[in-house]
């Protein structure tokens, strides 16, 4: 099966001393009678960090003393492959990711896959999508979508946590394509590229990030951010509503009456003091459970039926609160990645991360599992028992090379319409299936190393993958819609992963986006056309891992 495009680490730290130390060591090699005048010593992070010594060949500090303990420099020379995962790429503020419209698939997803571009790692909290609007379609969207400059420069304050960013992004000429952040409010301290291009940063109103570049490139992006500790905290200052007014976006008339319902129901109401309505509303939130019994309704009921039934994973769970918050006069914004969604409520001073719970059951992490992890302040809110809590998913991770390709659809990691993990769209499985069972790597990524894919002990039964193109033609930048259905000796392989990737008429292999089945196996979703794939014929992949019934499979 075809289809034709249409043309529409460590980083070396080195001061002074100690490579002249090293030179007079080699220069000094012959005469080994002699003494030498210099010792060479290792490289010492924490006497880096101390002293403010800058990485090799680069502006940036070599390594950052952080709350979380001590941050090494990414190295900056490091190349770029093109087998990495990259961001940018198709993702802009005007393509399909740049809006969401909640689904009604509440189930919770069995594995998700997920990559953080940040140091400490933010796990899984990376901002790659965010929404402080509700459009008249009931899809969240972003208020002001007018792009205006990220400044670069300034000091890290004491109430700061530091961050390495390293990432790879395609960029695009005169087209802003997307990043991720760590936080709400990150400011760019230093940056560098490589290979050097010129671009500047952007920002819209809900804090998304996006590069804007004059040509064409894939670059290694490595930056020194800071965002406010306190932003990581849902413990809000004491204010009153005049402080909020001028940043809550105003509710659309079709869903007016269903939130003040909704309000009333909950017992939020702007008689209360804002810090109480954000307890009420985060306390009713979080006591949301997956469910099997999806809602069959859409629009302003499809939200009465979430918010009454308290059903639904993460995405269910922020895109309600958005609206309810709304409705009851606090600045809210939904936020989500490809593997998680949570809300973030603005007190008049910080806007304030509070995840809602409802994460997938497992996650698969592309990076060494290893590294420096972020570590926030006290969560001030309580817990239900049996919550789904993020951090809890990142904590059971594991690592692998498996998942698409952050930068296919606006990271995907996480994609437009598609359902690819409980940040997005009919991204469903069992929510029985045992967390302890190790996820499967993508069977897309082993056509990448030339290594055969799965395990040769495998009993799992091979499912059959059946898949349907709706269009004959894809266009460079644009989704592609892609559906299917899972299944093996007969029964749905509920939600597992699907992974979507193209083959060149050269071979060459380009792993796109990932899709979830639902309950009932089926996946129909659209995954973004990269810009830089050239005009020609190409050959669909699409592959799953499988999950403990069903084994994995690759379709041609």
């Amino acid at each position: 099966m075809s289809r034709r495009l249409a043309s529409a680490s460590r980083p070396a730290s080195r001061r002074v001393t100690q490579a002249a130390a090293l030179l007079a060591l080699l220069v000094a090699g012959p005469a080994a009678a002699q003494p030498t005048p210099h010792e060479y010593f290792e490289p010492s992070p924490g006497e880096d960090a101390l002293l403010g010594a800058t990485a090799m060949g680069s502006s940036l500090p070599a390594a950052l003393q952080t709350s979380s303990g001590l941050a090494i420099a990414p190295d900056v020379s490091r190349p770029t492959s093109p087998l990495e995962k990259a961001y940018g790429g198709s993702s802009t503020p005007e393509s399909v990711d740049a809006s969401y419209r909640v689904d009604s698939d509440t189930t919770r997803p069995d594995v998700v896959s997920y990559d953080d571009p940040f140091i400490p790692a933010v796990t899984p909290f990376k901002r790659l999508y965010a929404y402080d609007g509700v459009s008249e379609e009931l899809e969240l969207v972003v208020h002001q979508k007018a792009l205006t400059p990220l400044e670069v420069g300034g000091d890290v304050g004491r109430q700061d946590d530091s961050f390495f960013a390293d990432m790879t992004v395609d960029l695009e000429a005169n087209v802003p394509v997307r990043i991720p952040s760590p936080g709400p409010m990150a400011r760019v301290i230093k940056m560098e590229a490589q290979p050097q291009v010129r671009f500047e940063l952007l920002k819209d109103s809900a804090d998304n990030w996006f590069v804007r570049a004059t040509e064409r490139a894939r670059v290694r992006l490595v930056m020194q951010l800071a965002v406010p500790r306190a932003a990581f905290s849902g413990a809000l200052a004491d204010v009153g509503d005049s402080a909020l007014a001028a940043s809550v976006p105003r509710l659309p008339a079709s869903i007016r009456a269903a939130a003040t319902e909704v309000a009333a129901h909950i017992g939020v109401s702007r008689a209360q003091a804002p810090k109480e309505r954000v307890t009420k509303l985060v306390a009713y939130f979080r006591s949301f459970a997956p469910s099997g019994d999806k809602p069959q309704s859409h629009g302003a009921q499809l939200y009465l039926d979430l918010v009454m039934g308290k059903k639904g994973v993460c995405r269910h769970r922020a895109y309600a609160f958005v609206i309810t918050a709304h409705a009851v006069g606090i600045p809210a914004r939904m936020i989500r990645n490809e593997a998680h969604a949570w809300v973030e409520v603005y007190d008049g001073h910080v806007w304030h991360r509070i995840d809602l719970g409802g994460a997938a059951a497992r996650m698969e992490l592309e990076e060494d599992t290893s590294q420096l992890v972020h570590q926030p302040p006290a969560d001030p809110y309580d817990w239900p028992a049996g919550s789904e809590r993020g951090t809890d998913m990142a904590s059971n991770a594991s690592t692998s090379q498996g998942g698409g390709d952050p930068g296919a659809s606006g990271g995907d990691p996480g994609g437009s319409s598609g359902p690819m993990s409980s940040a997005d769209p009919q991204a469903g499985s069992d929510p029985a299936s045992p967390p302890s069972s190790p996820p499967s790597p993508s069977l897309l990524s082993s056509l990448l190393s030339d290594s055969p894919p799965g395990e040769p002990a495998d009993e799992r039964p091979i499912p059959e993958l059946e898949v349907q193109l709706p269009k004959p033609e894809a266009r460079r930048g644009h989704p592609l819609s892609v559906r299917g259905q899972v299944s093996a000796r007969g029964a749905s392989c509920a939600g597992v992963r699907v992974d979507i990737g193209l083959k060149s008429d050269t071979g060459a292999i380009y792993v796109l986006q990932s899709l979830a089945a639902d309950s009932e196996g089926r996946f129909d979703g659209a995954v973004m056309v990269p810009f830089h794939l050239g005009v020609g014929e190409y050959e669909l992949l699409v592959s799953t891992p499988g999950n403990d019934r069903c084994g994995a499979a690759l379709n041609h």
